[in-house]
């Protein structure tokens, strides 16, 4: 071993921290799937952490351990994908939003819907404000292996009614056309009884405007005959609060633009397939 091996080694482990502090997991991910087509959580979720702790596991890479071998040298070339995209100054630079009246800042993120050749669906989050976003994004719709099936654009935060470990209310981002079941929450023992009560509960749809609650028909769903959504009324729409209160629970259940296949009564679905 010489001087210049080991120097050349200084270097590589130093890049590779310097890496880190940019390199966060969601622009790990975000390379990942735009520039080497991987959208698997479990093994984005492996490579992330093989890179986080390069300086930890040179012992491992001697020691030639067959995980490190299978998923560090792809990890370092998805990180190093994500590191080009920085700005000049070591972060990642920012372009203009669209201005957005309704809150005190624009995130301005678009969340497109794909579906790959093998018929697996999923979507991928871009922010239209941050440069190396605007750059996967280019990448992203490139790709011929994926079919864009839809676009939605950020809304807002929910709080839902768990906290992290410094006991804050873990918030989720919902985006235009998201679609929610909402029910009461019978384990609530003090609030369930007073909030529950009446018809809140239901099916919404997020838009611009507000929340808005479906109409259910017996043997179609959600939808017309002509296969359009159809709402309770043209009058109301609703605050986030129709989903937060105490006493109720939501969940996530796909996106308008992705598909309405959830809103539509399963027996019909089979008659049109018959």
């Amino acid at each position: 071993m010489t001087y210049e091996e080991l120097k050349q080694a200084a270097a590589v482990i130093s890049h590779a921290k310097e890496m880190k502090y940019y390199v966060s997991k969601e622009r790990f991910a975000l390379a990942a799937l735009t520039q080497f087509g991987i959208d698997d959580e479990k093994s984005v979720d492996i490579m992330y952490g093989f890179f986080c702790r390069i300086p930890d596991i040179v012992q491992r890479i001697a020691a030639s351990e067959k995980l490190t071998e299978k998923y560090l040298p792809r990890a370092i070339e998805i990180a190093e994908a994500a590191y080009s995209l920085r700005g000049g100054d070591g972060y990642d630079s920012t372009v203009p939003g669209i201005k957005d009246e309704r809150h005190y800042y624009s995130k301005d993120f678009r969340r497109y819907f794909y579906r790959t050749k093998d018929g697996l669906d999923g979507h991928a989050d871009f922010s239209l404000t941050q440069r190396s976003d605007i750059i996967s994004l280019a990448r992203f719709v490139e790709r011929t292996d994926i079919e864009i099936t839809g676009v939605a654009h950020h809304l807002g935060q929910l709080d839902t009614d768990e906290t992290d470990d410094n006991r804050n209310r873990i918030k989720v981002d919902y985006y235009e056309g998201d679609i929610y079941f909402l029910f009461g929450d019978p384990t609530d023992r003090i609030f369930y009884d007073w909030y529950s009560h009446g018809d809140a509960a239901g099916v919404y749809v997020a838009t611009d405007k507000g929340w808005r609650k479906l109409l259910y028909t017996p043997g179609r769903g959600y939808v017309s005959k002509d296969g359009e959504l159809e709402f309770v009324d043209d009058k109301h729409f609703y605050s986030n609060y129709m989903l937060e209160a105490s006493g109720r629970k939501f969940q996530y259940v796909g996106n308008i633009y992705h598909s309405l296949s959830v809103l539509v009564e399963r027996r019909k679905k089979q008659k049109e397939e018959d």
